[in-house]
């Protein structure tokens, strides 16, 4: 048997966004008889370096807090892939796609090198201006840099292309969930509502997502302030990075609700496959630039119906087991929260039985790390050395 390969992973950052976590799956599934990862961020370490660490995989990080450290982050990163030699580099993110195809380039032999695209959209209005030019930047580099560029979504693929982006090089591998770890517990769910201090037999919407203007929280909030006109018993569960009543914004949304004590900031988890069970439906409120949101697929894995904005790929995990509404339209969200709510005892059931069977059978993260694997052995894959043409016999005349 062959020794194992090294692939490089270099991603902007470690914290508890999707494109972090689908990544640190990823390397969870990896098989590491044929492949051996290592991981660099671009940032300091945070919350999901340990878990990587856990697996039994090498992350340095190369501490980048701002521009100005591009240069000596940049060196750094030459100096590990030398030290290291990988057969191939993975890249996440625009900030990590750009540097981490400069310093395989400085490599000699170059390694192979993989883009991953995570963003559906990029609003001008609410995205950084550095990710705004290096999105763009990045365009016309598409076609000279990376072998291959794994896309999650299909509307983050008509973005890209739009934009300039080499199409024949786009390959899409969506998202996916852990269909092992997040699945539906009885006992889970009565232990998390327990916890959380919520009836156990109430009615509860979940979203999961980081305060962020992608994911809108405002208009989550008039959502609430509309769908509680009405019903002032059903609770809301809220969890992500920076999702707690310390920041001003959301503890002044939170405070207008006309029962803020039925919605719970729970902030960052890192159990949320239990924090899933303790929801009836799942909901994302995002205003635009998801790709395939990686808590969708975890949400239905768990069996649970959702209820989302028409943003990037997210009406296609959800499918036939929930609602779709146009983004940044709290009065129809409000609508579709009630609507599946609603759901007689048997809609309801069937609606969770789908959502799970969807899971299973799109976005089971074996088989998206399998496709994962197909496509680096396919650029791995040692190619025939070409042979001169045969000489044609020199007739004399």
């Amino acid at each position: 048997m062959s020794e194992p390969v090294t692939i490089f992973h270099v991603i902007t950052s470690l914290n508890l966004g999707g494109a972090e976590t689908m990544m640190c799956q990823l390397l969870e599934h990896t098989d590491r008889s044929r492949f051996t990862p290592v991981v660099v961020s671009l940032r300091p370490a945070s919350a999901l370096a340990p878990r990587i660490e856990k697996a039994g995989i090498t992350v340095h990080s190369l501490d980048m807090n701002s521009p100005l450290a591009l240069f000596s982050g940049l060196a750094k990163l030459r100096q590990l892939m030398r030290q290291y030699q990988p057969a191939l580099v993975q890249t996440w993110m625009y900030h990590a796609d750009l540097l981490g195809a400069m310093a395989a380039n400085s490599l000699s032999p170059r390694p192979p090198v993989v883009w991953n695209i995570q963003h559906g959209t990029m609003d001008p209005r609410s995205t950084k201006l550095l990710s705004l030019w290096l999105c763009r930047l990045l365009a016309p580099v598409s076609r000279l840099w990376p072998d291959k560029i794994v896309v999650c979504s299909r509307a983050a693929i008509a973005t890209h292309a739009e934009l300039g982006y080499a199409r024949e090089k786009m390959i899409h591998i969506p998202n996916g969930a852990d269909v092992e770890r997040f699945k539906p517990d009885a006992v889970a769910r009565l232990e998390m509502r327990k916890e959380l201090g919520l009836p156990k037999d109430a009615r509860v919407i979940g979203m999961a997502g980081r305060n962020n203007p992608q994911k809108d929280y405002p208009n989550f909030f008039a959502a609430i302030r509309e769908f509680q006109k009405t019903d002032q018993s059903t609770h809301f569960i809220a969890c992500g990075s920076g999702v707690t009543l310390h920041g001003a914004q959301l503890s002044a949304l939170h405070a207008q609700c006309p029962k803020p004590e039925l919605v719970h900031l729970i902030g960052p988890r890192q159990d949320m496959p239990r924090v899933y069970t303790a929801f009836d439906v799942a909901t994302l409120s995002s205003a635009y630039g998801e790709g395939l949101p990686v808590t969708l697929c975890e949400a239905i894995a768990c069996g649970l119906p959702g209820v989302v904005t028409d943003v990037g790929d997210s009406a296609d995990v959800i499918g036939n087991c929930g609602q779709v509404v146009p983004p940044r339209d709290a009065s129809a969200l409000a609508r579709a929260w009630r609507s599946v709510l609603d759901s007689t005892p048997d809609e309801m059931a069937a609606l969770k039985q789908a959502a799970r069977e969807r899971a299973v059978r799109n976005y089971a993260l074996t088989t998206i790390t399998e496709r994962y694997e197909a496509l680096y052995n396919e650029i791995l894959k040692p190619r025939p050395i070409p042979q001169p043409a045969a000489l044609k016999p020199c007739l004399l005349a």
